[in-house]
């Protein structure tokens, strides 16, 4: 047994002793060389692993989506403050019919194809990745596209507050007022009444607000907003002309003597109804009234032109024709949806006319579209006299135009889209109200044309639009008291639509970052 273990020991000095004959024959400068290989191999590596770190830490903070911040009327909403990713705040939804099972995604269509995009002059069906509506936090343009295209917890916040003043201003029956609209209690003297008329419009505006914001009568992050879309939905479908008399069946709200409102009004609610259908599913409430709205915007059409005031009118007007290619364009994806009877080829003619329409009311020098005629000023309240007091310059119709051309399938990079472009970036939002004879600049109706214009162009000529759109409308919004998350009815518009209206398109505007898809093109 000893000499087992003194034969084991003698092995184990021998093994020392090769190791240490290895290191002392081998030369100094091959050791220094290994040793600098080891250094740098472990150096490499940390930084490999900090920009793998660095790497995954960014790729988790794009993903992550800005969330709706808690309201807080006492909280200033500060364009200044750096976008924050937010913990929602959870809640249950309200939920009372259960959506049915048909596919969000067209027929014919294709879940990679992100903007469902029709080429050769076709309807640019961009309501996002499935076709389908989808508001704040939902497909229509994919989750991160607040952030990414320029949105924050200030624009968020703007929205939350003016949908918020919104649900406090409804009447019980559902309806919102142009002029009259409810008053709390304690807020009987607040200001903002526009002119009568209006109000099947400004409860049209109102329900896309809170349709932008993923709010429908079945659904939403708000339980409280469901019960003021339910509420809103009640009242117009009970507004919606049921007479056999094709010149007013479909219509929401009968046509008014001597006025001219109440087209408006149809073709705004005929968007609402349909962007409404297309997020809830709720074929057995909304799949007849939005096709008969539909089938009377397209009866009512100049043949190959646009439309005005009226059945057939015979005349035309851009402000009027814009209106109903944004209604249109929603109920054609209703159709393509198997929502509504109607076929996908019925609405061609309808974008067809409306384009030749833009054409011929665009002048060829200017890229300004006219109201009327190529390049003229655009149109005007009829209650002022000269000096009309507000900037022409704001070229109204040119914005609607930009738009409507480009929802009706014509390329971003087309001559008419670009000179357009260029005259709406001459006069990039401003809030500045008339003073003496200096001319006002506020007009919120060409700020939501504009702004979603120059969404669909992108690029830089976006982020210095958007820069200066957020600076006007989240820094002039009112904070405090009864007027808390409103927009003033200052402005061309907002004095015919009042506090409503401007409150109403102006969360509208600001929801610009994911309510529809860039067509891309």
């Amino acid at each position: 047994m000893n000499q087992q273990y003194e034969d084991e020991s003698f092995e184990e000095q021998e093994e020392e002793n090769d190791v240490g004959g290895w290191l002392t024959n081998t030369p100094y400068w091959l050791i220094s060389i290994a040793l600098h290989v080891i250094v740098l191999f472990i150096l490499g590596s940390v930084v490999v692993l900090e920009i793998v770190e660095e790497e995954e830490q960014r790729r988790t903070v794009v993903k992550k989506e800005i969330k709706p911040p808690k309201y807080d009327p006492t909280k200033k909403r500060d364009i200044e403050r750096k976008p924050e990713i937010l913990e929602k705040q959870k809640k249950d939804p309200v939920k009372i019919l259960k959506p049915d099972k048909i596919s969000r995604t067209p027929k014919g269509t294709s879940k990679n194809n992100k903007t469902n995009k029709n080429i050769k002059n076709q309807l640019n069906d961009a309501f996002g990745m499935t076709g389908a509506g989808a508001g704040a936090y939902g497909d229509r343009f994919g989750r991160g596209s607040l952030s990414r295209e320029g949105g924050s917890e200030a624009t968020e916040s703007a929205v939350l507050a003016a949908l918020k003043w919104l649900e406090r201003h409804q009447h019980p029956d559902g309806h919102w007022s142009s002029n009259g609209f409810l008053r709390p209690d304690g807020c009987e003297k607040e200001d903002g009444d526009g002119w009568d008329g209006y109000d099947v419009g400004c409860t049209a505006m109102a329900m896309l607000a809170y349709l932008g914001f993923g709010h429908t009568h079945e659904s939403g992050e708000f339980p409280e907003f469901v019960v003021v879309m339910r509420k809103a939905m009640d009242w117009m479908l009970k507004q919606q002309v049921k007479d056999a008399d094709p010149k007013i069946k479909g219509l929401f709200g009968l046509p008014l003597d001597n006025a001219d409102e109440w087209i408006y009004n149809h073709a705004i609610a005929t968007m609402a109804m349909s962007e409404l259908l297309l997020l809830s599913h709720d074929k057995i409430k909304l799949a007849k009234p939005v096709e008969n709205a539909t089938k009377w915007c397209l009866r009512a059409q100049n043949p190959g032109y646009g439309w005005k005031y009226g059945y057939q009118a015979g005349r035309n007007d851009t402000s009027v024709t814009g209106w109903m290619v944004l209604a249109l364009k929603t109920s054609k994806v209703c159709a393509l949806s198997r929502y509504i009877k109607i076929k996908s080829k019925d609405f061609q003619p309808a974008f067809d006319g409306a384009l030749k329409w833009f054409e011929s009311c665009t002048s060829e020098r200017s890229g300004i579209c006219g109201y009327e005629t190529p390049g003229d000023e655009g149109s005007r309240l009829q209650a002022h006299v000269e000096p009309y007091p507000y900037s022409k310059d704001l070229s109204c119709m040119t914005a609607v135009s930009v738009l409507c051309r480009i929802f009706a399938g014509e390329k971003t990079s087309s001559d008419a889209i670009k000179s357009g472009a260029a005259v709406l970036m001459e006069e990039i939002p401003r809030w500045r109200a008339q003073q003496g004879k200096r001319k006002s600049k506020i007009n919120l109706y060409y700020w939501y044309y504009a702004t979603y214009a120059m969404f669909q162009i992108g690029g830089s000529k976006w982020r210095e639009w958007n820069e200066a759109m957020i600076e006007a409308l989240v820094k002039n919004q009112r904070v405090g008291g009864c007027e808390d998350g409103s927009w003033d009815p200052v402005g061309e518009w907002g004095i015919a639509g009042g506090r409503v209206y401007n409150t109403a398109i102006g969360a509208m505007t600001l929801e610009v970052y994911y309510r529809f898809a860039r067509a891309g093109n």
